[in-house]
């Protein structure tokens, strides 16, 4: 009951919303500027980086904004695997208070934080049914060095069934007082947090702040498919600490800094460096490589990692663009003499077809490795972006993963007395999916 009412929320407010940006678009800033159809020094149909109704109209665009969106989706598996929730008793798989465990019926299990999304192959679309993935509110201040010291900052709050993706140790759980900010299917995060100052070339963030790997970030406006890519399971997704960027020229920009990968206000020894450079190679090549190094001793543990991803983006013409990305995480156990290696690299392909400016499609092609199991999997993408307005995103997606030896899919469970017991005679290690979100901004 309580996922139906959640999912009857996330429609309405989808409906809401739209209406209210719809009235928006049309009483607006645009409705007397119509940038494409004045002529000005500042063009906004060529592809020039500017504001067209500060060119057009003289305003001036303020460093204070509130920005936001919400994304709302289904997915749905080729078993009609529907997910399943463990009142009392024990699992198996999944130990004692199961009260608030879920067998998520696109593929895996409970696993409401970074560290275990192992567990959740489909990550951010393994639930079934309607599910309001993403409701995220931006505030903040913009900064500009250029002409001398700048101060800003931003906060950004998220909710919904991607949120524990975001959820820093230290800060939304395991704070001693409450496990977690949510449960069930249902979390709440600020994403970041930070203060911002800048000066000419230098910018300093410190905070709370996304880290800087892979090729798929959180936010769904800031990526193609409505499902993640592998990668971005085992990669750090926040970090807290500081660190600097330093603008050398119009083509590179590097950056470094002290901070803590997945965790904020855990001192001690759970911090890294975090370093990289963006190298922007010609008009149509960019490439970004980010390092994170250090040691994690969190609740009692002693890990070393190493952690890093190189991301290339090439667009190839004015049509089509293809993004690759390399991503590993290496991990060793101080605690575990036997076994202390393990982690998980792999990359990531995108290819991206412009159709026109409401239509694009895309392909995906990924591949991962664990350390530990030894085992591979396999992931391809097929999907599309449709904007019939500025306002509103509409991207439908086909998935198909496959993994050598586990078997994460299908997972059924029946009860028998206190336990619950996996008919391990329907699991499976392949699985065809697919499902469409729609994000409304505003």
């Amino acid at each position: 009951m309580r996922k139906f009412i959640m999912g009857c929320l996330g429609v309405v407010t989808v409906i809401l919303v739209a209406q209210f940006a719809q009235a928006e678009v049309k009483a607006g800033v645009f409705q007397d500027c119509s940038p494409c159809e004045e002529i000005s020094e500042c063009n906004p149909c060529d592809e020039v980086s500017c504001d067209p109704c500060e060119a057009i109209c003289g305003t001036k665009k303020s460093k204070w904004f509130v920005t936001g969106y919400l994304e709302a989706g289904i997915f749905a598996n080729e078993y009609g695997n529907k997910n399943f929730y463990l009142h009392g008793g024990h699992h198996p798989v999944f130990g004692s208070h199961s009260h608030n465990h879920v067998l998520y019926g696109n593929g895996g299990g409970y696993s409401p934080h970074p560290d275990a999304t192992s567990l959740k192959p489909l990550q951010n679309v393994s639930n079934t049914g309607l599910q309001v993935n993403q409701l995220y509110v931006s505030v903040g201040k913009s900064v500009d060095g250029s002409h001398g010291w700048d101060f800003g900052g931003t906060v950004d709050f998220t909710f919904g069934t991607d949120a524990s993706m975001v959820q820093a140790a230290g800060l939304e759980y395991n704070t001693g007082h409450l496990d977690s900010w949510g449960t069930g299917d249902y979390y709440s995060a600020f994403a970041q947090a930070y203060f911002e100052a800048a000066y000419k070339k230098w910018n300093v963030k410190v905070g709370k702040f996304y880290a800087p790997f892979g090729s798929n970030g959180y936010q769904s406006t800031s990526r193609f498919f409505y499902s993640l890519a592998d990668t971005f399971a085992f990669v750090p997704a926040t970090a807290g600490g500081a660190y600097a960027t330093y603008t050398v020229n119009d083509e590179l920009t590097v950056y470094g800094g002290w901070v803590q990968p997945d965790q904020f206000g855990e001192t001690s020894h759970n911090n890294a460096f975090l370093g990289g450079a963006i190298w922007q190679v010609s008009k149509r090549l960019n490439v970004h490589y980010a390092l994170g190094i250090g040691k994690n001793d969190y609740q009692g543990a002693d890990t070393d990692y190493f952690v890093n991803s190189l991301v290339t983006t090439y667009q190839i013409n004015k049509k089509w663009k293809y993004i690759f990305d390399w991503s590993l995480a290496n991990y060793t156990d101080n605690t575990n003499k036997a076994d202390p290696h393990s982690g998980t690299y792999g990359i990531n392909n995108e290819l991206i077809y412009q159709y026109n400016s409401k239509w694009a499609f895309g392909a995906r092609a990924g591949w991962t490795h664990g350390y530990s199991s030894g085992d591979n999997k396999y992931t391809f993408s097929l999907g599309a972006n449709w904007t019939p307005t500025k306002w509103l995103l509409i991207k439908p997606e086909l998935r198909y993963d496959k993994y050598e030896d586990a078997t994460p899919f299908n997972i059924r469970v029946k009860r028998d007395g206190e336990k619950y017991i996996t008919d391990k005679s329907l699991v499976k290690n392949d699985q065809l999916s697919g499902g469409i979100s729609a994000i409304v901004k505003f």
